[in-house]
């Protein structure tokens, strides 16, 4: 498989939620995959610690602890996550993957609004940077839907990233054997999860042992390991939030 130059997403590098608009026409970039994303940025600056119960019951749950109680300032999709879980937690500030589902159904209007703040933030910062351009339709004095298209440059980008989609895929196809092509695995697990792929990363990881994967992609095992403990939370978040949405676009109490 031809090596695909990631220079395009290198400058996204700090600031992933810029191109969550775009992600979204792709088939990712949804507040469960930003989710994801931040778990797994979170563990490995070691603010959180991921373990699963050694109990011989199948479904047994995964605990996330919060090895610190500060709350972030800044007013990111990332910070108002963390807050919010981080004051969800309990007296020793943890969280078990069963208990996500719940908090995110309970607290529905915060989830939904912040992913509206996901796809609204990332529209504004393409359009004041001339990757997007949003028309709205009069006619005589009603304001009709809104449309938006890419520039030029919007049009590149876009395909970048669609191309770096389909290189991601055939890496999970590959059973990611591409030896010393990869410059950072934090970085391809960040852009898997943000493309919406991490199901097929973990029936792949469920198939194929951990020492399987790390000695001749030269994949990290810790990191392996992580990611796959993220399963059951970005399951129950999943669940959770797609009951929030419904309840939401309904009109129904989002309380349980």
């Amino acid at each position: 498989m031809e090596k695909i130059q990631t220079t395009a997403y290198h400058s996204f590098r700090d600031n992933i939620l810029d191109v969550a608009f775009y992600l979204q026409r792709i088939g990712g970039g949804k507040l469960e995959n930003y989710a994801q994303v931040c778990f797994l940025k979170w563990a490995i600056e070691k603010r959180i610690l991921i373990l699963e119960n050694d109990s011989l019951i199948k479904r047994a749950p995964t605990t996330m602890f919060f090895l610190t109680e500060d709350r972030m300032e800044e007013e990111s999709v990332e910070s108002l996550l963390w807050n919010i879980l981080l004051e969800a937690a309990d007296e020793k500030n943890k969280i078990i993957d069963q208990e996500l589902k719940n908090i995110v159904k309970e607290e529905a209007l915060l989830f939904v609004s912040l992913e509206n703040k996901l796809t609204n933030d990332s529209k504004n910062f393409l359009i004041e940077n001339g990757f997007l351009v949003e028309k709205e339709r009069r006619l005589l004095y009603f304001n009709l839907k809104t449309s938006q298209h890419s520039t030029t440059k919007g049009e590149k980008l876009y395909n970048h990233l669609k191309e770096y989609f389909h290189y991601l895929e055939d890496l999970i196809d590959q059973n990611f054997d591409l030896k010393n092509e990869i410059e950072s695995w934090e970085e391809v697990f960040t852009w898997i999860s943000l493309f919406g792929l991490a199901d097929k990363v973990y029936n792949k990881m469920k198939k194929i042992p951990s020492q399987q994967l790390d000695i001749p992609t030269g994949m990290p095992k810790q990191l392996i390991e992580t990611y796959k403990k993220l399963a059951p939370f970005l399951d129950s978040f999943s669940i959770g939030f797609t009951y929030a949405s419904n309840s939401m676009n309904s009109g129904r109490s989002c309380c349980v």
